[in-house]
């Protein structure tokens, strides 16, 4: 087609306009995207890590966002005058520090459940939330059963947007439990972003984008089988 003009402002218009051109209206449902097929759309000289599916964990059978926010969040900067956020990329190997605390994901085969566990100075305070397997199986063999990813080449003309759609690589998942073991190996991670906000009333609220698992891009091939077309 050659240079397509942004349907939208900002760093989502490369896919938003992509989803366009399929006539595919906009949502945010945890199935795929355009005819059984997951798109994802990247800016092909970028490497920023690929988002797989959202999924808020629980805690005691209720979303753990609340309780998450309430118990461990802090002032982004370390400065009291500003905002109270709960930030931080999960692993399972690798932990962040966090005013003391430290927190990792544990892939607990036998309860069939993904845990965040919590430390403090390096000594196990607690389970702080799950996600059960069943749930995310169904989410993530739900989604990306197969997988097409599209680059796009953004350029500017007089003021204006333009995006080259030049290549799309096309991928079959190799299984659950390979996610699974990819998350042991620190390949898959679990990006948790909260903060406080206020909804349409003006009453306080956690705002919470989406609790993501995500993966570095050189490792998609150790999750999908790329297919040939």
């Amino acid at each position: 087609m050659g240079p397509v003009k942004s349907m939208r402002e900002g760093n989502t218009g490369l896919g938003y306009t992509f989803e366009c051109l399929l006539k595919k209206k906009e949502d945010h449902e945890c199935k795929p995207d355009y005819k059984s097929v997951e798109i994802k759309c990247k800016l092909g000289y970028t490497k920023m890590p690929l988002a797989l599916f959202t999924y808020t964990p629980l805690r005691n059978g209720e979303s753990a966002i609340n309780y998450i926010y309430d118990t461990y969040k802090f002032h982004r900067y370390n400065n009291p005058e500003d905002i109270e956020i709960f930030s931080m990329k999960l692993f399972s190997r690798y932990t962040m520090p966090c005013y003391g605390y430290t927190f990792k994901l544990l892939v607990d085969y036998e309860a069939e459940e993904l845990i965040m566990q919590a430390y403090y100075e390096g000594e196990y305070v607690e389970d702080v939330c799950m996600w059960p397997f069943k749930t995310l199986k169904e989410k993530l063999v739900g989604k990306l059963s197969t997988l097409a990813i599209v680059y796009g080449y953004p350029y500017r003309k007089s003021g204006e947007v333009y995006y080259r759609y030049l290549k799309m690589d096309i991928y079959k998942l190799k299984g659950f439990y390979k996610f699974l073991s990819l998350i042991e190996e620190d390949k898959i991670f679990v990006y948790m972003y909260l903060k406080e906000g206020k909804d349409a009333n003006g009453n306080f609220k956690i705002i919470n984008p989406g609790v993501c698992f995500k993966m570095r891009q050189e490792y998609v091939s150790e999750l999908f089988t790329y297919i040939r077309v």
